[in-house]
């Protein structure tokens, strides 16, 4: 099981979001390979279920501003989303980008670095995205380099149900009396709190209580979280972050 609150040369582990979308389109080869030539110990993805029951990496919940199609993935089969141009709106260099499905995305992971999923759920729940994905993780090898998260407990759950062995973290949105509250029921390993409700408080009551405090969202003051020890830390371009680990 990777653990998240293991830290790594005394520091967080570093998180490129979405691979490296300020550097390239979100959720392909390019960021993912951008993500690692800077640095991250760990690739941030989101992935999502084809009408033919693949997965697929892809954020948004309908195709419209990353393609000009309309609808969602789950309209569509793997082969005719991996022919649809996901690079031009993020510049014209990567024009001809592809989705690229999870099963490529582990074979080149594998012995590269560690991935964290997000499985996005909503509108439309999809309970056979669970455990395809688990299934491909298994497939690779790569149970002991894969943390699993989402806002959906429900696949978390059956994440758990499959394969106990893999990490989870369950995201959440909001500034809660007990956010332990919100786990109560549910066996994960770590929380992921929006950095923008984030208190030192919630750090330290999230660590008191055994779990991983790795954050995400898209505010981060960088010095305030990590005097905070929060596990991991989150960006868009991790290569900016190298200074300021460093300098920690």
């Amino acid at each position: 099981m990777f653990d998240l609150r293991q830290r790594r040369n005394g520091r967080p582990w570093l998180v490129g979001h979405r691979g490296a979308m300020a550097v390239a389109p979100e959720n392909t080869m390019p960021a993912l390979t951008a993500g690692l030539a800077a640095g991250a110990d760990l690739l941030e993805i989101d992935v999502q279920l084809t009408a033919d029951k693949q997965v697929i990496l892809f954020h948004d919940t309908t195709l419209t501003a990353k393609t000009g199609v309309s609808g969602m993935i789950g309209d569509y089969t793997a082969e005719f989303l991996q022919t649809l141009d996901v690079g031009t709106h993020f510049s014209a260099d990567f024009a001809g980008t592809r989705m690229p499905l999870l099963d490529d995305v582990l074979a080149w992971a594998k012995g590269r670095v560690a991935l964290m999923i997000e499985l996005k759920h909503g509108p439309v729940f999809a309970p056979e995205l669970d455990k395809t994905t688990v299934d491909l993780i298994a497939k690779h090898g790569m149970e002991d380099h894969v943390v699993i998260t989402s806002f959906d407990q429900f696949a978390l759950k059956r994440v758990k149900a499959i394969n106990p062995h893999l990490a989870t973290s369950f995201i959440y949105i909001g500034h809660f009396l007990d956010p332990l509250a919100l786990v109560q029921d549910l066996q994960v390993d770590a929380l992921s709190p929006a950095t923008d409700y984030l208190t030192q408080a919630e750090v330290e009551l999230i660590h008191n209580a055994g779990y991983a405090c790795s954050p995400g969202g898209f505010w981060w003051d960088y010095p305030q979280l990590l005097s905070w020890g929060v596990d991991s830390i989150s960006s868009n371009d991790p290569a900016s972050l190298q200074a300021v680990i460093g300098k920690r």
